[in-house]
């Protein structure tokens, strides 16, 4: 039969026809209703725009106003006046820049619409207000700025701003209120639109339901029910015969399977209770380069060549095998020259003729025995560096500890030792005859004497102060930023978020505090900072310390992960991860250069 002429064929044809013609109809609806309503979103996208910018404008002028007024009543003297001034600032410009971008977008989104013009007249009644407020912002911004405000100059333009700014909110709100107007007129009108394409796509399918899927489906229905009958019958025909097939080669195919598999697999051997080869598997065979026979009579023990104890060991086990399962480890050296090291298990098997055998099962456990012996020397190796980090660890602390007594050791010679001396200079020459000059002389010890204090602070302020031993982390790092802003004048803040007050273990607290005071002092020596910020946060679990700087910052590429003296660098952030990795503690370190340094440090106080 021609194959265009054959019933699968005609059928193909036609429903392919059929399908194309309705999933065609339903696309096309489908594509043009989608490209409409995109039109609209499209739209809708720039109204949700200008509404937004409207709303934003009118946010941006209460709080103008709010920070106009809290300028108005701030004294001269508050600390906070310079930080309003630029609050006020910011606002003054971010209102005046969205108000032309609202104005410019506006004019970009309305051009060519015909509702445009009610929209610009409303702008146009805004605009005197917004210039108004504008101004009188300005002019009290830069009465501000002064060191005194004048409050005769200043009322008028607060007046302007109060009476204005409501009238600016009433027209913003008209706006907004058009705006919304406008958009929900469009909603509604895409909504009309997308029900009707809706409306139609369900006409078609309904349509094509009736008149086109329905009368296919049954009529393949019918042709699949008939096709399901032949199936069936054929099934069980072929089901009887395969049937036959396998009852007469299954239990042989098991068995050659079996053998087989066996065979070829386990290294595996059947001896007497003198160890007498009685058969041997294939693999085994090979293993040992040996021909299987039935008058092979030779012995496994000597066979497979082991070592006068081991041979001996395992003719034991062989003789003496009377039931039971026996496991043991055997090393030999095969016909290859390489060793092999077996895991070999022995059974009694009982013959049919009544006779005992031995039934000598073998596992290959080489690569688990050198898996093994690397693991050990990977071990040693890696305990071998260790104790030499150890060591060149121990080294570099103890190097540390010489150079900080070095240091302060000439901390106190030269400023403290030099300054005592010049005191008893100053003491023994005075001459109490001379009055004035005695007064002068008395003055000048006076301010010595401060100097003198404050270089003690100085030289005995790194000790570990008495806070810490008395009343734990959050009190001595208070203590220190307070003392660190008197002796160096920077700004050094520390912030208790979480009111932490756990006590812990003085090696934790007095690492965590060696580290937080060296992280500050590398913040003030080297990084030049002149704004630190210390903050303690704390969860269930972890203590939280940060150090923050607003310093020169530097590159953690450029510094040696071990460096090797003082004169290389990084001995400070060294001993710092040291301090952490011997209390179990974490740190991180994050620096941009020129903007300043970031030090987390972590300690898990649950475990």
């Amino acid at each position: 039969m021609n194959r265009r002429e054959s019933l699968d064929h005609q059928t193909f044809n036609r429903l392919t026809k059929v399908y194309a013609i309705a999933l065609g109809a339903i696309a096309l609806f489908t594509f043009g209703g989608q490209f409409f309503i995109q039109q609209f979103l499209n739209s809708q996208i720039d109204d949700s725009r200008i509404i937004n910018l409207s709303g934003r404008q009118r946010m941006l002028s209460q709080k103008l106003s709010k920070e106009i007024l809290l300028l108005s009543h701030i004294d001269d003297q508050n600390s906070k006046k310079e930080q309003y001034v630029k609050e006020l600032q910011s606002t003054i410009n971010l209102w005046k820049l969205s108000h032309q971008n609202l104005k410019k977008y506006n004019d970009s989104i309305q051009k060519g619409k015909k509702d445009s013009t009610e929209i610009k007249r409303m702008f146009l009644v805004l605009q005197p207000y917004f210039e108004t407020i504008y101004e009188s912002s300005i002019e009290i911004l830069n009465l501000a700025k002064k060191d005194s405000i004048d409050s005769e100059l200043l009322a008028p333009n607060l007046t302007n701003v109060i009476f204005n700014e409501p009238l600016f909110l009433k027209q913003m709100d008209a706006i907004v209120f058009r705006y919304e107007k406008e958009a929900q007129e469009k909603i509604s009108s895409l909504k009309r639109i997308e029900y009707l394409i809706f409306g139609l796509i369900i006409i078609i399918l309904m349509v094509e339901f009736l008149f086109l899927f329905r009368p296919i489906t049954l009529r393949v229905k019918k042709t699949i029910s008939n096709l399901l009958i032949s199936q069936q019958n054929a099934t069980d025909m072929a089901l009887n015969a395969e049937k036959l097939r396998k009852t007469q080669n299954e239990n042989v195919q098991e068995l050659i399977s079996l053998t087989k598999a066996i065979d070829q697999t386990l290294l595996y051997a059947r001896v007497d209770e003198n160890g007498i080869i009685r058969s041997l598997g294939e693999r085994f065979s090979k293993l040992l380069r040996l021909d299987q026979g039935p008058n092979n009579q030779k012995n496994l023990a000597e066979l497979m060549g082991l070592g006068e104890v081991q041979k001996n060991r395992l003719l034991q086990l062989i003789a003496q095998n009377k039931g039971g399962v026996f496991n043991e480890q055997f090393v030999f050296e095969a016909v290859q020259g390489q060793k092999i090291w077996l895991d070999i298990s022995i059974l009694t098997v009982l013959r049919e003729s009544g006779n005992m055998e031995r039934l000598v099962l073998c596992s290959d456990i080489s690569k688990r025995k050198e898996a093994q012996n690397e693991v050990e020397r990977l071990n040693a190796e890696k305990y071998r560096e260790k104790e030499e980090l150890q060591k060149s660890n121990a080294s570099q602390i103890v190097e540390a500890q010489e150079e900080e007594r070095k240091r302060i050791a000439k901390e106190i010679h030269d400023s403290i030792g030099q300054m005592l001396t010049a005191l008893k200079f100053n003491i023994e020459s005075i001459n109490l005859q001379n009055i004035e000059k005695a007064t002068q002389k008395i003055e000048g010890l006076k301010k010595l004497s401060v100097d003198l204090i404050q270089g003690i602070r100085m030289a005995t302020f790194n000790l570990t102060p008495p806070e810490l031993k008395d009343y734990g982390i959050p009190t001595a790092l208070r203590k220190m930023a307070r003392e660190l802003s008197k002796l160096t004048s920077k700004n050094i803040i520390f912030e208790n978020k979480s009111e932490f007050d756990q006590r812990f273990d003085t090696l934790v607290e007095t690492n965590l505090y060696r580290v937080t005071q060296e992280a500050v002092n590398n913040a003030i020596k080297y990084a030049k900072s002149d704004f630190i910020l210390i903050i303690v946060n704390h969860s269930d679990a972890i203590l939280s310390i940060i150090i923050e700087d607003n310093g020169n910052g530097f590159d953690l590429n450029q510094i040696p992960a071990k460096p090797k003296n003082n004169a290389e660098g990084g001995m400070g952030l060294f001993f710092m991860k040291e301090r952490m990795n011997y209390i179990n503690g974490r740190i991180f370190i994050n620096s941009i250069i020129g903007e300043g340094t970031r030090i987390t440090l972590n300690y898990n106080f649950t475990e």
